[in-house]
């Protein structure tokens, strides 16, 4: 899923053509995991990564999932404790998986708070919270769509995630998202670590509301009453 268009991108047939090619498929899976049910065997792909801090986790954790096969074929690319199972004068042989690639102290903290996120998340249920999420994009999209000289990227509710990357004709997004702010609404503006998609579509930036699992229709109401006190502003 996009981070910036929300677009949800079709990874089970774009991994049996990099098969087909015999490449291997890295999936972002920062904006699906905490959002939506991932099933990365029926998926097949080969690597699949994500980050705690999109999913009422701590930061500076995350995961990566690969196949076995793969792993166990892949040198390690840190050295220290864990990683190795025999040290030799010059030599050293690694430890088995998962530990190969866990050299040194782990985020022992930072592990334990993802998992309490993880567990969090499995009792609400993920197919709630994607229901849930898409509820709210369709309202927030549909409310947006009010506002005159907006412009809203990406495709229709049902085919993208929970967030929407907007502009406003004369006013910057950095602008937009300080006014909305003052109020107590949080959007992100700027290139969203997507700039090669800004230039794409030759925006300098754009202001993004994301919503998830404890958001409302409430807040996006608070959000287009914000947007209508930008306008005023910068008539």
């Amino acid at each position: 899923m996009s981070n910036v268009l929300g677009t949800l991108n079709p990874i089970k047939s774009m991994a049996a053509k990099a098969h087909d090619h015999g490449a291997l498929i890295l999936v972002d899976g920062a904006q699906s995991a905490p959002h939506m049910p991932v099933d990365v065997q029926d998926m097949d792909i080969d690597f699949f990564a994500f980050s705690a801090h999109k999913m009422c986790g701590p930061t500076g954790v995350g995961v990566l999932w690969g196949k076995y096969e793969l792993l166990d074929a892949m040198p390690p690319f840190l050295g220290g404790g864990d990683m190795i199972k025999r040290v030799y004068l010059r030599t050293f042989d690694t430890n088995e998986l998962p530990y190969k690639f866990e050299a040194g102290t782990p985020a022992i903290g930072e592990a334990i708070g993802m998992g309490a996120a993880v567990a969090y998340l499995n009792r609400i249920g993920m197919e709630n919270i994607w229901h849930h999420e898409q509820d709210i994009v369709s309202y927030a999209m549909d409310r947006l769509q009010e506002v005159p000289g907006i412009t809203v990227y990406g495709p229709e509710a049902e085919q993208r995630g929970g967030v929407t990357a907007f502009t406003l004709d004369g006013v910057h997004p950095h602008d937009i998202s300080q006014v909305l702010d003052v109020d107590g609404i949080a959007v992100r503006a700027g290139h969203h670590c997507a700039m090669p998609l800004h230039e794409r579509y030759n925006l300098v930036a754009t202001a993004r509301a994301s919503f998830y699992l404890y958001n409302t229709y409430d807040d996006v109401d608070r959000l287009i009453e914000g947007l209508y006190k930008v306008k005023a502003l910068f008539a």
